[in-house]
């Protein structure tokens, strides 16, 4: 008996899977499987679906495969559904549960739904597989692949986060980034399958009911019970459209008792379904760019838009969207309060409940999960972009006990990523206004010698004609109490005069002073930074040989007249000390020669 049929969900033309697996070849629409209920429920065990544990392996007659043995498991499914009391007391909801999708083999939810479309490509003879992703979909299709031995072609919009990449390259899969976006390389890949036979993988039909399992196990781990909402970041639609479809055969077939409301979430960015769902449509339209730090779901054209706009609808459910800023921020609170830490795109469900609490739309009795659909580490530049780099100490209880008893942690744990482009000063403060402002905004007490040296690096600021944000005054802060640190330095930068350009060499006039001598240095490079270290190589005389290994400049903040951070890590060659500095200004010369002036001193302390 024919458990299943493959027809596009537009016009309803039925599919012979030899034919297509992803679009209908008559309108060009989304294929669906439609399955014959009744053949699924004769040959289920139903006692034994109800006992076993929750497992991705454990709903096989659920999935549209034929022969078992093409399946191959890396343990997909079975994720925790997390009670996160503290995080919901925090919002004043009783019933908040987390269903962490990070905790799958390759850290996302992914994993479902290519454990049946390896199985279908298996089962179809595929000699490769190609699929287009913004990175999750790649490092899971790239593992599963590789295991059961089917050549692995990916293409991946450039810049897509280097821990996903990481994860697909190791896999042996052929990586290929496009200078464009998400909907370039699924059109790409679609032609790629064509031309050279591969079967085509993606945000598909098999993909979706793999997905469903997410829907299954929520209600077995409610103990048999449908949450009042399901909150679920939407990109292509497919996780969300295969959460709400497990969640209806299970209603359909007895195992649970109503059907939650389906809440998509957007960014600003990229919002083709939240757009849709406004106007009361599902009929969406692309978003030709998409602007989102949570790149997991910036896909302009979601392939299965049509579907879970209709899930949603028919639910009661919603779309809405949220700013990355409230995503960052979500991220934050869900780790530290929930103890899950997720990828950006993952805390979106996070960022949503907290603003549907604060519009009065959900009550404190209702049952609500949020899926966290990666962990937080397939994107981890993105929360350190927005959190201080911990501050370095030498290796002295003195210097860890000033640090604890000055409560100098108060500075980190009041940056948060909205109170960091706080403007503090937007013109030039006494000693008396720095003070106060450095202890209502940072929470620390500092000494008054302090005060004046934190006072001079501020005019050094605006001097630039830069305002002074919170996290520009934390990081000066930190500077100047690192230099206090350092007792007896080696060398300090008095002044610099750089001349520079477009077809002649740099050169650099520095005036410094060196071991309590003035001296006065010249020097010429391939740039300003070149030659102003290079003199000051000069000017060190052999006193110290240092050598510089690594040199980074970070943007701070958006635009030209941004506030950067310079890293240097500098190594004494005759001692095989190594040190690294940091030094922030709104101009990277001066931030380059602070950096370097910190790290010789640095370097200087440890010989003394």
């Amino acid at each position: 008996m024919q458990r299943y049929t493959l027809k596009c969900y537009d016009c309803g033309t039925e599919h012979d899977e030899q034919q297509s697996v992803t679009t209908c070849f008559k309108c060009g629409g989304q294929l669906e499987v439609y399955y014959d209920y009744e053949a699924i429920t004769d040959r289920l065990n139903v006692q034994a679906l109800k006992t076993a544990p929750v497992s991705a392996m454990k709903y096989l007659p659920f999935y549209p495969i034929d022969n078992y043995k093409n399946v191959y498991s890396l343990q997909e499914g079975g994720t925790p559904l997390i009670h996160a009391k503290k995080l919901g007391e925090s919002l004043g909801l009783k019933q908040l549960f987390i269903k962490n999708e990070g905790l799958n083999p390759t850290g996302v939810f992914k994993d479902r739904g290519t454990l049946v479309e390896i199985a279908k490509a298996r089962e179809l003879g595929a000699t490769a597989i190609c699929l287009a992703s913004t990175g999750n979909m790649a490092a899971s299709c790239a593992a599963y692949a590789q295991i059961v031995g089917l050549p692995c072609y990916v293409l991946v919009p450039q810049g897509t986060p280097v821990g996903k990449l990481a994860q697909t390259l190791i896999s042996g899969a052929r990586v290929i980034q496009i200078r464009g976006t998400y909907s370039d390389c699924a059109r790409l890949a679609q032609e790629m399958a064509k031309r050279f036979g591969y079967y085509l993988a993606g945000d598909y039909a098999f993909r979706a009911e793999g997905q469903k399992s997410q829907g299954y196990e929520i209600v077995e781990q409610l103990f048999w019970k449908s949450p009042d909402y399901v909150v679920c970041p939407v990109g292509c639609g497919t996780n969300l459209h295969g959460i709400g479809k497990g969640l209806r055969e299970y209603l359909d077939l007895g195992f649970s008792d109503k059907m939650p409301r389906l809440v998509g979430v957007q960014t600003p960015g990229c919002n083709p379904i939240v757009d849709a769902y406004k106007r009361g449509t599902n009929q969406f339209k692309s978003v030709a760019k998409p602007n989102t730090l949570a790149s997991a779901i910036a896909a302009g054209t979601p392939l299965d838009g049509h579907k879970v706009l209709d899930d949603i609808f028919a639910s009661e459910g919603f779309a809405m969207e949220v700013t990355d800023d409230q995503t960052i921020a979500a991220q934050l609170n869900m780790m530290r309060l929930g103890g899950v830490f997720g990828e950006p795109s993952g805390a979106l469900g996070v960022a949503a409940v907290e603003q549907l609490v604060s519009e009065g739309k959900l009550k404190a009795d209702d049952t609500i999960v949020v899926i966290v659909t990666g962990n937080g580490l397939k994107d981890p530049k993105t929360p350190l972009d927005a959190l201080p780099e911990p501050p370095s100490i030498e290796p002295d209880f003195g210097e860890l006990e000033s640090f604890i008893e000055n409560k100098l942690y108060a500075i980190h744990e009041q940056l948060t990523p909205k109170a960091k482009q706080k403007v503090v000063f937007k013109t030039l403060p006494d000693q008396e206004q720095l003070h106060k402002v450095i202890t209502k905004e940072l929470g620390i007490e500092v000494n008054e010698h302090a005060v004046t040296e934190i006072l001079a690096e501020v005019h050094s600021f605006m001097d630039k004609g830069k305002t002074v944000s919170k996290s520009d005054l934390v990081m000066i802060v930190e500077e100047v109490l690192d230099k206090q640190a350092v007792v007896d330095p080696l060398l300090t930068i008095v002044d610099f005069e750089i001349n520079t350009s477009l077809h002649h060499q740099a050169t650099a006039k520095i005036k410094v002073t060196i071991g309590g001598e003035d001296k006065q240095l010249m020097h010429s490079g391939v740039g300003p930074v070149d030659a102003a270290i290079s003199a000051l190589r000069d000017g060190l005389d052999g006193k110290l040989m240092a050598k510089l290994t690594d040199y980074t400049v970070n943007i701070l903040t958006g635009d030209i007249d941004a506030t950067v951070e310079v890293k240097m890590t500098l190594v004494d060659g005759k001692r095989n000390n190594k040190v690294v500095s940091r030094a922030t200004s709104p101009d990277v010369i001066v931030a380059s020669l602070k950096a370097y002036e910190k790290g010789i001193n640095l370097l200087w302390a440890k010989i003394k």
